[in-house]
């Protein structure tokens, strides 16, 4: 099975299977898309007020401090209310995606032979935590990660200490990539085979290594769709975002409510929007690794079988052997008769 069909075939389970599939991406995704605005609005407040474009970064540090603290005192309601959406945000931006990326690499293995996805839910959460270990073992060198460290090298060191120290950055950057080709498919022998975490990663690293080519070709494939879809997802929210920063601007220049509303609305339209299609893909992703992992680790389970789209019929992604046809029986051999007047008289 080339990675053609292995691609069409997660297609079709993420078309067929959506409704069903689309909540375990959606809802990380939704908390994704909100902390990591939050981040790219603390990055962007901080070199604002750090000393590479302000002379008194101190004094904007200790502002805002105050700032803070008065907004506190004076509101204390709004403040735990503050307080307990983000703990809310906080517990889902940490606990709901390593349940639902178990949850949902359970499910479609479940999908992808035919059986009902009931109980997937049981096992995302009883593998949350050799799962939530593990995004901890590959975040440390995620591109968020190593962006935040070079950002505050940036904006406490100066620009010629970040100069010195981004080879290592840059070292740090392709082992990430070493490491996570090498662990492809430890969550899916977290989940599916129900493996420690060490043993995962060993049996990753060894069936990457084993078949080295299809890995890359898949994981090159995956990165190619990711950019692409990422250039849809902007080029989709981009008009959304100038239309908001347009009526904010009217709305803001003859009526304040009015714009603060429309932002509201127009935002909220925005993040649902944009977890929806990050989801859509995770969906995918997740199928095509999921069909991958079945091809290579599990040679000896019986051939993967097309989605029904309902036609009602299935079947395999490659031909059946050929069954060689039965000999005929033997027959037995013809006693013959030899004529009298041709026997041998003696």
């Amino acid at each position: 099975m080339n990675s053609r069909d292995i691609v069409r075939k997660a297609w079709q389970i993420t078309q067929v299977h959506l409704k069903k599939l689309i909540w375990y991406g959606a809802a990380p995704a939704f908390f994704s898309v909100v902390v990591s605005s939050i981040y790219l609005a603390y990055q962007y407040n901080a070199f604002r007020t750090s000393a590479l474009f302000s002379a008194e970064s101190d004094q904007h540090v200790v502002e805002t401090a105050r700032t803070l603290w008065e907004v506190v005192a004076s509101h204390p309601g709004a403040s735990l209310t503050l307080v307990l959406v983000s703990v809310f945000f906080l517990i889902g931006y940490t606990i709901i995606p390593p349940i639902f990326r178990g949850t949902l690499i359970h499910a479609i293995m479940k999908i992808k032979d035919y059986e009902p996805i009931e109980g997937s839910v049981e096992v995302g959460v009883r593998r949350f935590f050799p799962l939530f270990e593990f995004g901890l073992l590959t975040g440390s060198f995620s591109i968020i990660t190593l962006f935040t460290e070079g950002s505050f090298v940036v904006r406490w060191w100066g620009v010629n200490i970040f100069l010195v120290i981004l080879p290592i950055l840059l070292f740090v950057v392709m082992v990430g990539l070493i490491i996570n080709f090498l662990f492809a498919y430890a969550e899916y022998f977290i989940v599916l085979d129900n493996k420690r975490l060490i043993e995962s990663i060993k049996e990753s690293a060894v069936l990457v290594l084993s078949n080295l080519r299809k890995t890359f070709l898949i994981f090159m494939l995956m990165l190619l769709i990711s950019a692409r879809i990422i250039l849809n997802v902007i080029l989709v929210l981009l008009i959304p975002s100038l239309v908001i920063l347009l009526t904010g601007w009217f709305a803001s220049s003859f009526w304040s409510v009015v714009g603060v509303v429309l932002i509201s609305i127009f935002s909220v339209a925005i993040l649902l929007v944009s977890s929806y299609l990050l989801g859509l893909f995770h969906v995918f992703a997740t199928a095509v690794w999921v069909l991958t992992y079945a091809i290579l680790a599990h040679k000896t389970k019986p051939p993967i079988k097309d989605v029904d789209l309902g036609q009602g019929n299935t079947k395999h992604i490659f031909p059946d052997p050929i069954t060689p046809h039965a000999a005929p029986p033997s027959a037995s051999p013809a006693t013959t008769e030899i004529p009298a007047t041709m026997a041998i008289r003696y």
